[in-house]
């Protein structure tokens, strides 16, 4: 399953089984957190894969609302709009555990780097005896980061579903509620889709787009002070669904900061500019393709 159709097929798994994901499993979703990606190459971002759930239900105790057998403990130094790189950097990871048949579910942080370090060391003690071939947190020498976000993964308890059906509507704003300046211009609606498939904290759905002239402005509606953290990871998020729609559809954008003011109740993020396609013809190009791949 690529990345553009687990899009349709990812939910929000709560309840887990005890069931634990194969080592090989592991090891392959530890590579996939090696190789993670994100916008500002100026920030160190890190998906931190914790093999033994247990440590994290104790770590996080009562916070810990769901009980897995794994997680992915995200971290990052503070930078330029370093929470919604996490957002589009671990909504990748997510949708790639999604095409392997593995659960997910967001869940808010409340570690330091002191339990970072507790996870470290114990990951390292099990890395030692089982002799693994993938020693994920080798050349670890001092803790730069901060967890900010954590996926729970496994596989589904008895009567929880793995996968939204292809073609269920999920609840989700449409897209008259979450963009301005699109009139006429509606071959940006299968990718505006698919950004609007993306989770977001407490189903809040922060994201807005304008379009002005050649230039889409993603803007993040803001949220109550709690949630400000998680809802801008969740702008991240659809930002990665929006590319992902992007690079399926083949047209090529260029994220830019733009000189474009906060609107009333919303803060600005990034730009989008179409690079090398013809406006003018492309909607008919989308929607062959669209056809072309069973959509």
């Amino acid at each position: 399953m690529e990345l553009y159709e687990a899009i349709f097929y990812r939910k929000t798994v709560e309840k887990y089984s005890i069931k634990k994901v194969k080592q090989p499993m592991i090891e392959d979703i530890k590579r996939i957190c090696k190789n993670i990606t994100y916008l500002n190459e100026d920030l160190n971002i890190k998906a931190n894969v914790v093999d033994r759930g247990h440590i994290i239900h104790f770590l996080m105790g009562k916070e810990c609302k769901v009980k897995a057998p794994h997680y992915i403990v995200v971290t990052s130094d503070k930078g330029t709009d370093y929470l919604q790189n996490i957002g589009f950097a671990i909504e990748s990871v997510v949708l790639q555990l999604t095409s392997l048949g593995i659960g997910t579910c967001y869940i808010e942080s409340n570690l330091d780097k002191d339990d970072m370090k507790d996870i470290i060391d114990s990951e390292e003690e099990k890395s030692d005896r089982e002799d693994s071939q993938i020693d994920f947190f080798e050349e670890v020498e001092e803790i730069d980061e901060s967890p900010y976000v954590i996926i729970a993964f496994g596989y589904p308890a008895k009567g929880e579903e793995l996968f939204r059906r292809r073609d269920a509507k999920p609840d989700r704003k449409s897209l008259k509620d979450i963009t301005k300046g699109f009139k006429g211009s509606s071959e940006w609606d299968c990718i505006l889709d698919m950004a609007r498939r993306a989770p977001s904290i407490n189903n809040c759905q922060p994201w807005f787009f304008y379009k002005e002239g050649e230039l889409v402005h993603l803007c993040e509606k803001k949220q109550k002070q709690h949630l400000e953290e998680m809802s801008k990871i969740s702008v991240g998020a659809a930002l990665r669904h929006f590319d992902i729609a992007c690079k399926y559809h083949e047209v090529n954008v260029i994220y830019e900061k733009a000189d474009h003011k906060d609107r009333r109740g919303k803060e600005y993020f990034i730009s989008i500019k179409r690079s090398g396609v013809n406006l003018e013809s492309d909607e008919e190009g989308i929607e062959a393709g669209s056809k072309d791949k069973g959509q």
